[in-house]
């Protein structure tokens, strides 16, 4: 992939400059597509209320019409939770209405979960889940939704997008798979203000086993929808390292 193709990336702007995000952004040697971010007004709060009013559509429209203005040829809204939390056909309601508006593919971090597991074939997963508890239940409950069911989960209560993107992941995932240990099931771990992209292969080292991250999952669904990439695989390749 060369960096003739845009990806547009709906990012909250909740967070240190350090998101990889916009690291990945200034990147041009890859073998990525170009990278657009476009902050999404946002305070960062991890409660329902909050979450449902960042994932308005009216609220990301105007950031993702800019994006296209700029070139972009697919969308991809990156906030798990704000992606999430009204339920799937409320995801699902959330991209299409996007797309209806600015004329391009578009689809969320929640929804590229369903979709990368779909792919691999995996429909039972444990979750090491950022968010506090009632945040936490309801990304359990949209899995089920989408046919996924979670056998493990544990939330490290995270307030904010802040202390998501502080929490020393890689420790967290360490002991999670210490008390819940398998080779199969896929362990997922939500919130695009982790940092995992860099981490992945120390990751599934760790884990023993598959490991989905909001960023890595958001990269791979964004580039599926950019022009003759519809059959992008999970491959490392297309992963950023």
């Amino acid at each position: 992939m060369t960096p003739e193709h845009r990806l547009g990336i709906l990012l909250p702007d909740d967070g240190p400059e350090d998101y990889e995000w916009y690291d990945l952004a200034a990147r041009t040697d890859e073998g990525l597509p170009a990278i657009a971010v476009g902050g999404v007004a946002s305070d960062g709060h991890h409660a329902p209320a909050a979450l449902m009013a960042l994932g308005a559509p009216e609220r990301l429209e105007p950031v993702g019409r800019q994006l296209v203005d700029e070139g972009a040829e697919a969308l991809v809204w990156a906030c798990t939770s704000a992606s999430f939390i009204g339920g799937l056909a409320w995801a699902r309601d959330q991209a299409a209405s996007l797309e209806r508006a600015l004329g391009v593919p578009v689809t969320s971090t929640a929804l590229a979960f369903l979709e990368a597991l779909d792919a691999m074939g995996h429909w039972r997963v444990d979750l090491l889940s950022p968010y506090p508890d009632d945040v936490t239940l309801r990304l359990v409950s949209f899995l089920r939704e989408g046919g996924v069911s979670v056998r493990e989960a544990k939330a490290l209560d995270c307030p904010y997008a802040t202390d998501s993107h502080a929490a020393d992941i890689l420790d967290e995932l360490r002991r999670f798979c210490a008390d819940h240990p398998s080779v199969s099931i896929p362990l997922l771990v939500p919130d695009t203000a982790v940092n995992s992209l860099s981490l992945l292969d120390a990751m599934r080292r760790e884990a023993r086993r598959p490991v989905l991250t909001a960023n890595q999952v958001t990269l791979w669904a964004g580039v599926r929808r950019l022009p003759d990439m519809a059959s992008s695989s999970l491959g490392q390749d297309e992963m950023a390292d």
